[in-house]
């Protein structure tokens, strides 16, 4: 019993350090960035003009400026661990942010991009043109592209779409127009799926790669099961806490579910059957707006909206939002309706 306690207490202790994240702290100024470990007791003194986000994990990236005004951007680790020194993985001019222990790289010399684990081990060397974040234990990988410019904006052109795992070994060698996928989703089966909500890619082993396609799951689940007999209490359990919307007069509020239908339900009651208008949007959470601790599992670490994992999908009544607009976001626990806009 008593060694039974103890490799518990010691699966805890464990449990806790990996949760337990680095923060950041700052100088008098708030001109240069550290970071804090509350259990490992490492304190790193301000020393950074830049960060990929106020908190980590595993890997951040950061940028330091040394005595002779020479800045260097790499990626520090939990270990304190450095590397990837300046072959900083770039997106519209921000740094890549982990996601599940691993963070990309890109290599200056030639512009291909690979992923670090958490220990800062190359993982998948830098071969490919883009890849994407790892998501379930894979990535999307682009191979044999060109890069081609307009203006200031470059776009990939040709090349292979490949499904990868994070030890580079290839899944699927074609998978293209692997948009909208829930990667969480993955059943791997011996034929293609005959749920017309997913899509199903053929393995280089021969099996069935088969995913969820967010747009296709939400617009099943909206006629089948939340539409018919909806009432009131309906729509209250199929509701996030707190339904967001914009007034012009106290700008944006988060209000009670069951007191913002009841209060709106005409409008809700009436826009719901419009079906005939509806238009399905992909969407994702604004940051700025959906702030604290409520939506606080919604977003990574550098604040962005997990849309990978927990989109957004909106119904416009037109093919804008003119007409208004109800916003669905994806949980644990299904589709809730999120926010509403109303006709402007």
């Amino acid at each position: 019993m008593r060694k039974t306690l103890l490799i518990l207490g010691m699966l805890y202790c464990s449990h806790s350090l990996v949760a337990q994240q680095f923060t950041a702290t700052f100088n008098a100024d708030s001109s240069l960035i550290g970071f804090q470990h509350p259990i490992a007791k490492i304190n790193l003194a301000p020393q950074f003009v830049q960060v990929a986000g106020y908190k980590f994990e595993h890997v951040v990236a950061v940028t330091k400026e040394d005595k002779q005004g020479k800045w260097h951007n790499y990626y520090l680790f939990h270990s304190m661990k450095k590397a990837g020194a300046d072959s900083m993985y770039m997106y519209d001019n921000t740094f890549d942010c982990e996601n599940e222990g691993f963070i990309r790289f890109t290599d200056p010399k030639t512009d291909r991009t690979g992923l670090f684990n958490r220990n800062g081990k190359i993982v998948i060397p830098a071969a490919y043109n883009t890849i994407s974040r790892v998501m379930n234990g894979m990535v999307i990988a682009l191979q044999g592209a060109q890069k081609e410019y307009e203006g200031e904006h470059f776009f990939y052109k040709s090349g292979q779409d490949l499904l990868l795992d994070t030890a580079n070994k290839i899944l699927v060698d074609d998978f293209h127009e692997a948009e909208d996928l829930n990667m969480y989703s993955l059943k791997i089966e011996n034929q293609p799926s005959t749920d017309s909500t997913r899509m199903s890619f053929k393995g280089v082993n021969g099996k069935y790669y088969t995913f969820q396609v967010y747009k296709k799951e939400f617009s099943r689940w909206l006629h089948r099961d939340l539409l018919p007999a909806l009432t009131k209490e309906k729509l209250v359990a199929n509701a996030f806490s707190k339904i967001t919307y914009y007034d012009e007069t106290d700008g944006w509020i988060h209000e009670d579910k069951a007191i913002f239908i009841d209060k709106h339900w005409e409008f809700l009651q009436q826009k719901f059957q419009d079906v005939a208008e509806f238009h399905i949007v992909g969407e994702y959470l604004n940051p700025f707006i959906m702030e604290g601790p409520l939506y606080q599992e919604y977003f990574n670490n550098c604040n962005n909206a997990k849309d990978w994992q927990y989109p957004v999908i909106s119904i416009y009544f037109d093919s804008s939002n003119e007409k208004g607009q109800l916003d669905f976001l994806r949980t644990k626990e299904g589709y809730k309706l999120i926010g509403v806009g109303f006709k402007r």
